[in-house]
């Protein structure tokens, strides 16, 4: 029998996905993630850094002490200074050792999520920047036990996406203005009429990876054992305490800001440079220090407001934050008020206003992944009698209310293939409209309608005649229904 080529591209998708979350933060302490090389980093780096440094004391006095021996004693002096210098040059070898291995492993996943987000032009950058944002929304439980856990695994890659396009972005509309930045944009467009590939890509390693580093690493520090201790001390488990004082809050956010710094850049630290070109050394090292110094810039500024390359990670925080929160409480109708939270807090001075209307022109304010429930136009004006299910699967709506989805059922039956819709307010069942439409069709109709739809997929989420929103998660998880991505015409609704 033979195998639907979708099935497995699908399944390979999700499952190279599921891989790369749990290199950065796993949920097995058997397996060896980012976060876990982190911990163990916190716990041992205060006591290699010391040991290190009485190496060093000893192999100097014993340098001394040769300096001022006799004949007598030179020999065993020598043997002893040399015995120190091993010593020193093993424990710093290991020290470095476990450094570059976590920066490869770092490394490697910035790598392959860029493979998984940026395409050979802006439409299919586009295209893949939705399916990964949606996948990990339809992935993430939305309601369960481990709902919570896994929204926090989620979370990073989340945010890392959009902080990616939301780069190129305010690239594309001049309202970047860091020097680092621009000049290594410029030397990406100088490159790109040179002819054949460029093994070297300024912009991608000088930039989008350090800024992944630094999305990635943001929340590193809460795995320090201050910031351990600061959750845990009303009894909670580690991530999941709700209730903070003002104190502890500011406590937990300063500690944890400084262990993500320090794990950045010394326990990831910067790669060897690899020759013997005194010239190409420097030059590495150079753009090598310029880099870490980039992410820590995007670390350290994005806990305070203003316009600068902190919102490049602060503002894709907040919204991930919201889509994703990852704790107990947890409202799937409410997933839309993400933008409130932003135009909220811009008003404030939380946020750059102006850096949170460029992030809804690429998100909307619908997430990625989230169920529509619409009226389908009708060919005659007569009004509508049933609606249908959809999935956003698409960034840049033609405005922030009227997302763009694909259809997932017909006439009320779930269909594994449908167009692609641009679903406006009036046929929203989330905004008042829509729902007003159908206020006027018998309950018992109604019933009938809730009754089809939610024999396939809606169990128990649906409990309203007229839903807001519906829980695609149930439905996604076959392998079939998985390619909401490929190309279809686009029809206006």
């Amino acid at each position: 029998m033979a195998t639907d080529p979708n099935t497995s591209v699908e399944n390979s998708y999700s499952k190279n996905l599921a891989k790369l979350i749990g290199g950065l933060l796993s949920g097995s302490r058997f397996q060896l993630s980012v976060y876990g090389s982190a911990a163990r980093f916190f716990s041992r780096d205060a006591q290699d850094t010391a040991d290190i440094a009485q190496l060093h004391e000893a192999w100097e006095l014993s340098q001394a002490r040769l300096a001022q021996a006799n004949r007598k004693t030179e020999a065993s002096l020598i043997a002893d200074v040399q015995q120190k210098r091993q010593q020193l040059f093993d424990a710093e070898h290991r020290y470095e050792q476990l450094q570059q291995q976590r920066y490869s492993q770092l490394y490697l996943i910035c790598q392959q999520l860029l493979e998984l987000t940026d395409g050979q032009n802006r439409p299919e950058t586009i295209l893949r920047s939705s399916r990964l944002l949606g996948t990990l929304q339809l992935l993430a439980p939305s309601e369960g036990d481990s709902m919570a856990a896994m929204q926090q695994k989620y979370k990073p890659f989340y945010k890392a996406v959009l902080s990616l396009r939301l780069l190129d972005h305010l690239l594309e509309q001049n309202l970047i203005t860091n020097s680092y930045i621009l000049k290594r944009a410029q030397q990406r467009a100088e490159m790109l009429h040179l002819p054949g590939p460029q093994p070297y890509c300024p912009f991608r390693d000088d930039v989008q990876i350090p800024l992944l580093m630094a999305v990635l690493l943001q929340d590193v520090g809460h795995y320090h054992p201050d910031a351990l201790r600061v959750l845990r001390a009303d009894g909670s488990q580690p991530n999941y305490r709700l209730q903070f004082s003002a104190a502890e809050r500011q406590e937990f956010l300063d500690v944890s800001l400084q262990a993500s710094l320090r794990f950045l850049l010394k326990g990831i630290g910067m790669p060897l440079y690899r020759g013997n070109s005194k010239s190409e050394r420097a030059e590495f090292q150079q753009n090598e220090q310029e880099k870490i110094a980039f992410a820590a810039t995007v670390l350290r500024t994005a806990a305070a407001p203003g316009s600068g390359v902190g919102n490049l990670l602060r503002i894709p925080q907040v919204y991930a934050s919201a889509v994703l929160p990852g704790r107990a409480r947890f409202i799937y109708e409410s997933l839309p008020k993400v933008a409130l939270i932003l135009k909220n807090g811009a008003r404030t001075g939380q946020y750059d206003e102006r850096m949170v209307d460029q992030l809804l022109m690429i998100t909307g304010i619908f997430p990625q992944g989230y169920g529509i429930v619409y009226l389908p136009k009708e060919k005659s004006a007569a009004a509508p009698e049933r609606y249908e299910f959809a999935i956003v699967n698409s960034l840049y709506p033609p405005s922030p209310e009227t997302p763009l989805c694909r259809g997932v059922t017909r006439n009320l039956r779930f269909k594994t293939s449908g167009q692609n819709l641009a679903v406006s307010v009036d046929h929203n069942l989330y905004f008042k409209p829509a729902r007003q439409k159908l206020a006027v069709i018998p309950e018992a109709r109604l019933q009938e309608i809730l009754s089809k739809l939610s024999s396939n997929f809606e169990p128990a989420q649906l409990r309203h005649f007229l839903p807001r929103c519906w829980h695609p998660d149930e439905f996604f998880a076959p392998a079939k229904h998985q390619n909401l991505w490929n190309r279809t015409e686009l029809q206006q609704n």
